[in-house]
C-alpha cells in the first residue's frame, strides 16, 4: 500500500507554490466529507494511472490516522443524574492531563499535571472501566456512559478558500501537457460521478499553462497592432506597414515546420519564441522595404514620374543590396541560438522549444524576405501603373 516517487526538494517547494500540494499537476477534489473525498479520489486515480502519458499518480490522503472517538450516551447520563459537563471532564483528566497541585520551587509555583499513562489512555478497554461520580455517591464506569472506539481518522487535512479537499497528484511523460489533460478531463467526466455539493479543480503546470495562453491570446495581436502602428508613422503609408507584417507568416511557416519536425509541442516557451520571431521578421522587412523605398523616391526626383521598369530595377536593386543585412540579422539569431535548439541536456525542456521556433523561422524569413518580399511589393507597388 506504500508509494514510492523520487522527486527533488526545490522542485517540490516550486509545484507546491504553484498547485498547493507536492506535484507537477493534481485534481482537487472539494467537498465536506473525508470518506466521500477519498472515494472519488481513488477512482480518479484509477483514471490516471490507465491513461497513456500519467506517470506518479497518486493520492494525498486525509485519511490513515487512528483516533480514539468518544461519544457521551446523554440518556445514560441522563438516567444516572451524571451531567455531561462531568463525564467530559473526566475524559480530559484522564487523556488530556489536569492540574491537580501546585508545588513551590524556592519562590517559583510549579502546576502538577497528571495523566493516566500512555498503554492506559490509547487502550479502549482500560478507558471505558474510568469511573465517574453519580450524585448518589456510587461510580459508573465511562463504559456505561459513552461510546468509545478507536477509528480511522485524518492526520492532516487540506484546505483552500475555507473549504476541504483532497488532491490527486500526477505527472506527464513523453506527452504534451494539453492534450493529456483534455483526454483526463473527458475520461472523468465520464467514468467518476461527482456528487451534488463537491466539485473539481485542476491545479498545477496546466493551470498554469491556460492561464498563460489566455494572457498571450492578448499580448500578441495588441503587440502586433501597436508594431503596425509604429510602422504606419515611420513610413506614413498603410500599404507599406502591411507589406511589412507580411514577414510574419513567413517567419511563422519556419516555426512551425522546426517543431512538427522535432516532434515538440506548441508550448508556452514556443509560443514567447513566435513574438521573439516576429520581431525579427518585421526588423528584416523594415531593412528591405525602407531601401526600396528609398531607391524607387530617388528615382522619381530624377524623372518627376516613375515606370513599371523604374520599380522592377528599385526593387531587385534593394534586395541585392540590403541581401547582407538581412542575412547577418538571420544569422546573429539564428546561429546565436542553435546549441539551445539542439541541446538535450537537463534544463533543455524549456528553452529548447523557443530556440526551435527562432532558428527554424529565420531560415524561411530570410528566404521568402530576398525572394517572396520583394515580388509582392513590386505587384502591389505597379498595380495602378499596370491599370
Amino acid at each position: 500500500g506504500i508509494d514510492i516517487s523520487f522527486s527533488q526538494y526545490i522542485q517540490d517547494n516550486v509545484a507546491e507554490a504553484i498547485s498547493g500540494v507536492k506535484g507537477e499537476n493534481s485534481v482537487k477534489v472539494f467537498g465536506a466529507d473525508l470518506d466521500q473525498l477519498t472515494g472519488i479520489a481513488e477512482k480518479i486515480e484509477h483514471v490516471l494511472d490507465t491513461t497513456p502519458g500519467v506517470v506518479d499518480a497518486g493520492i494525498l490522503r486525509a485519511m490513515g490516522q487512528p483516533t480514539l472517538n468518544i461519544i457521551v450516551d446523554r440518556l445514560a447520563c441522563a438516567r444516572f443524574g451524571i451531567n455531561v459537563s462531568d463525564v467530559e471532564n473526566v475524559i480530559a483528566n484522564a487523556i488530556g492531563g489536569g492540574v491537580a497541585t501546585t508545588v513551590l520551587e524556592g519562590e517559583r509555583r510549579v502546576d502538577v499535571a497528571i495523566r493516566l499513562p500512555t498503554q492506559d489512555r490509547s487502550n479502549v478497554e482500560r478507558l471505558g472501566v474510568l469511573l465517574v461520580d453519580a450524585p448518589d455517591g456510587s461510580r459508573i464506569p465511562l463504559k456505561m456512559l459513552a461510546n468509545i472506539e478507536q477509528v480511522n481518522g485524518p492526520f492532516f487535512v487540506y484546505r483552500e478558500g475555507a473549504q476541504r479537499y483532497m488532491a490527486v497528484k500526477f505527472g506527464i511523460l513523453d506527452r504534451d501537457l494539453g492534450s493529456t489533460v483534455a483526454e483526463l478531463q473527458a475520461r472523468i467526466d465520464k467514468e467518476v460521478e461527482v456528487p451534488r455539493g463537491y466539485s473539481l479543480k485542476w491545479a498545477g503546470q496546466f493551470d498554469q499553462m491556460k492561464e498563460a495562453q489566455q494572457k498571450l491570446m492578448l499580448i500578441i495581436p495588441a503587440t502586433l497592432a501597436v508594431i503596425f502602428l509604429l510602422l504606419f508613422f515611420a513610413f506614413n503609408s498603410l500599404r507599406d506597414a502591411g507589406l511589412v507584417l507580411v514577414n510574419v507568416p513567413f517567419a511563422a511557416i519556419g516555426g512551425i515546420l522546426a517543431l512538427y519536425l522535432t516532434g515538440e509541442e506548441l508550448s508556452i516557451s514556443a509560443a514567447i519564441g513566435f513574438l521573439s520571431l516576429f520581431g525579427i521578421a518585421i526588423q528584416d522587412g523594415v531593412i528591405l522595404i525602407s531601401y526600396v523605398r528609398k531607391l524607387i523616391d530617388d528615382k522619381m526626383s530624377h524623372r518627376g514620374n516613375i515606370s513599371f521598369e523604374a520599380i522592377r530595377e528599385a526593387v531587385i536593386e534593394g534586395a541585392s543590396l540590403r541581401m547582407r543585412p538581412v542575412m547577418m540579422t538571420a544569422l546573429l539569431a539564428g546561429l546565436g541560438l542553435l546549441p539551445a535548439a539542439l541541446s538535450h541536456a537537463i534544463g533543455s525542456q524549456a528553452q529548447r522549444p523557443l530556440a526551435l521556433v527562432i532558428v527554424g523561422g529565420m531560415m524561411t524569413t530570410t528566404l521568402l524576405t530576398l525572394l517572396v518580399l520583394p515580388a509582392i511589393y513590386m505587384l502591389v507597388r505597379t498595380h495602378k501603373l499596370k491599370q
